[in-house]
C-alpha cells in the first residue's frame, strides 16, 4: 500500500487533534489528554495556559456529543465553565487564540 491508497483530509479527527495540539503546543499551551477514574463524558484535551484552562472535545464533522457527553458538558456549563466542541483544525486554533493574553 501506498499513501495514496488512504484518502487523507484535515477533516479526520485525529488529523484535527493533532494540527491542534501542535500548534497550541507550538504557541504556548501545555495540553493534556484527560479521562476521568471511573466516569465517562471528560472533554478529550485540556489546554492550559495564559492564565485559562480550555477544555475541547473533538468531534467528526456532523457527529454531536453523546448522551455522557451533554450531560457533563452541561454539568461543566452550571459550573460556569465552557467545553468546546471542535471537528475543524482552524476552529480549534482560533479558540486558543482568542485566550491568549
Amino acid at each position: 500500500m501506498v499513501t495514496s491508497d488512504f484518502k487523507l483530509t484535515s477533516t479526520l479527527e485525529a488529523t484535527v487533534e493533532d494540527t491542534v495540539i501542535a500548534w497550541a503546543e507550538n504557541n504556548g499551551w501545555v495540553h493534556r489528554f484527560m479521562s476521568y477514574r471511573g466516569r465517562r463524558g471528560c472533554p478529550d484535551s485540556f489546554f492550559f495556559g495564559f492564565g485559562v484552562i480550555v477544555m475541547i472535545e473533538f468531534k467528526k464533522p456532523k457527529k454531536g456529543l453523546d448522551r455522557l457527553q451533554i450531560e457533563e458538558h452541561r454539568r461543566l456549563e452550571d459550573a460556569g465553565l465552557r467545553p468546546w466542541v471542535v471537528s475543524k483544525a482552524e476552529t480549534g486554533i482560533e479558540i486558543l487564540r482568542r485566550m491568549m493574553k
